[in-house]
């Protein structure tokens, strides 16, 4: 992990995780101020953007959850830091495809039991999944279990969920959901890809996963 050239740089706006006990789970809107390593390890000086009146946190870019999700020497590292999130586009006010310069996310806002959020609460993002749609644009979700998250549930407004992504060093975005009972296809990824001359949109296939999603939080 350590020899590899990361895409972050000073200045970046990112999303940062938390394991502390209260925030596990949540994704915090950060940008980057300094990066070193100490002892081989990335270190990471981030700014919470949200939270005006916090001093400046180090995250190191990997870190075990406590207690491991692995009792074994082999401790399974989570990422702690990635890019911020795409943007969002509804699928009936989609831009031309020549306009897209980078990934985005392509939804029709219509929810289902089941489906994989990130929750907008408390200044941060939260992972887990639709449990029940309670009318009135409002769902309840479900958070993800610790050591990955709180594990409580909460009535929402669903104007306050993004579908879940997952983001990895070798995959970058990828589509984090469950097939429902429907057959109702996930949230999409476009993502822009140049050829010579020609600019085509690249439609990621989604990754169908059978429980909360893995080592998003």
């Amino acid at each position: 992990m350590g020899g590899r050239n990361l895409p972050f740089k000073v200045g970046d706006l990112v999303e940062a995780r938390s394991f502390q006990i209260g925030f596990r789970g949540a994704w915090f809107r950060c940008k980057i101020r300094e990066i070193t390593k100490r002892q081989g390890r990335h270190v990471h000086l981030l700014e919470y953007y949200d939270f005006p009146d916090e001093k400046l946190k180090t995250i190191r870019l990997y870190q075990v959850p406590y207690p491991p999700l692995l009792r074994t020497r082999d401790k399974h590292k989570e990422l702690m830091v990635r890019p911020q999130y795409p943007p969002i586009y509804n699928e009936k006010q989609m831009p031309n495809a020549s306009e897209f310069s980078e990934v985005a996310v392509i939804v029709d806002n219509s929810w289902k039991v089941g489906d994989l959020v990130d929750w907008w609460s408390d200044g941060c993002y939260w992972c887990g999944n639709i449990t029940q749609l309670l009318g009135d644009d409002k769902a309840q979700v479900e958070l993800k279990p610790p050591p990955l998250g709180e594990g409580q549930t909460y009535d929402v407004f669903l104007k306050d969920v993004r579908p879940s992504l997952d983001w990895s060093l070798e995959r970058g975005w990828t589509i984090l959901c469950q097939e429902g009972e429907s057959g109702r296809p996930c949230p999409r990824l476009m993502k822009p890809i140049n050829q010579g001359m020609i600019n085509n949109l690249d439609l990621l296939t989604p990754k169908f996963r059978e429980g909360p999603c893995p080592g998003f939080m």
